[in-house]
């Protein structure tokens, strides 16, 4: 018995040792091959299919051999402080990557150089809250609010339209129209092992130190975190709602009609909650004309003439900042990458500024 067990012993001790060595070669070809900008994921969906960022807590990501680090508060959104903190009059911005500042620290995004100018101004009461989530869309939000707004109670809702965000309602399916009505339905439903695994101290721990574990975290990502309920959007699969094929053609008035219901459900949840929506634009438009759904949208937003301007207030910094950089958008992006840089945010941040200061301040 001494016998076998010390061989047993000796076994582990080489299978250990194999792995170990193993992990180390690999992680040294990754650096080598493929290096990764490492990064520890705070992003999570919850279980209806709506993106929102982790609850409380820290989480960091690498560009360019920069670490940007990124804290979160109690109600997911993107702050340094405590709810205590927060001012008289909350302002709660949302938006996605783009107004949750990524690749920036939360200094250097355009809302905290937003509540710079409340401050400025005397108006610092008012607090301007980072709701922002990367990756959401139109869509997302709806859902988010019956789940994370009241717990904020916001005074006024600030909705940054962007480039991609019909696309992204579209492709999420969230919610679709039939007929006059806006139901809720699913695409994606997260794997709940793979989002508790998502959590662990030392699963976070491998993403902040490790370019191999970060390269198997995105496969991971890709392949195994969510189950696609509608099958790729196949008619005779599909195991939740969705719309018709033909109607996610640009040539279908489908798309346009997801987003003024989805607009006019944000604006539903804020007159029975004694807030007030407004929707501005990341300023990156009209330069958009690939996002053919969203820039439609937009364009029906823009409209002198259109009658859901009168219900909803609607505020476009994007000839300002087209202007400002003389339409070079390269030069207010980060390099390698879309989102925008210090200098861009200082930019959005003042146009919004002009547009805006009197809604903040009254």
């Amino acid at each position: 018995m001494p016998v076998s067990v010390n061989k047993f012993s000796k076994n582990l001790l080489l299978f250990t040792i194999s792995v170990l060595v193993s992990l180390c070669i690999g992680e040294l070809l990754v650096r080598i091959i493929l290096p990764q900008d490492k990064m520890v994921t705070w992003l999570e969906m919850h279980p209806q299919g709506f993106m929102m960022n982790q609850k409380g807590g820290e989480a960091s990501q690498e560009h360019n051999g920069n670490l940007i680090n990124y804290s979160f508060t109690d109600s997911r959104l993107r702050s340094s402080k405590s709810a205590s903190d927060f001012g008289a009059k909350k302002v709660l911005a949302l938006g996605d990557s783009f107004t949750f500042g990524l690749l920036l620290q939360e200094e250097d995004s355009y809302i905290h150089l937003l509540n710079e100018k409340l401050k400025t101004s005397g108006a610092d009461s008012v607090q301007i809250l980072n709701g922002g989530v990367g990756g959401a869309g139109l869509a997302d939000w709806p859902a988010w609010f019956e789940y994370n707004g009241v717990s904020i109670q916001p005074d006024i809702i600030l909705y940054f339209l962007n480039i991609h965000d019909l696309e992204r309602a579209l492709s999420k399916n969230i919610y679709v129209v039939q007929g006059d009505s806006l139901i809720k339905s699913q695409r994606w439903k997260p794997r709940g092992f793979m989002q508790s695994l998502g959590k662990q101290s030392w699963y976070r721990w491998l993403q902040g130190n490790s370019e191999l574990f970060t390269l198997i975290v995105k496969v991971l990502w890709r392949n195994i975190y969510f189950v696609d309920l509608t099958e790729s959007f196949d008619q005779n699969n599909t195991a939740v709602l969705i719309p018709k094929n033909e109607q996610l053609y640009i040539e279908s008035e489908y798309s346009l009609n997801l987003g003024v219901k989805l607009f006019e459900k944000m604006n539903s949840w804020c007159e029975e909650n004694g807030c007030e929506l407004i929707i501005t634009t990341t300023g990156f438009f009209p330069h958009a004309e690939e996002s053919f759904h969203t820039m439609r949208l937009y364009n029906f937003l823009a409209d002198d003439s259109s009658l859901f301007k009168d219900e909803i207030k609607f505020f476009d910094p994007s000839f300002c900042v087209d202007s400002t950089i003389g339409s070079n958008y390269n030069s207010i992006i980060i390099p390698e990458d879309t989102h925008p840089n210090r200098r861009g945010s200082e930019i959005i941040s003042d146009c919004i500024w002009k547009l805006l200061q009197k809604d903040f301040t009254k």
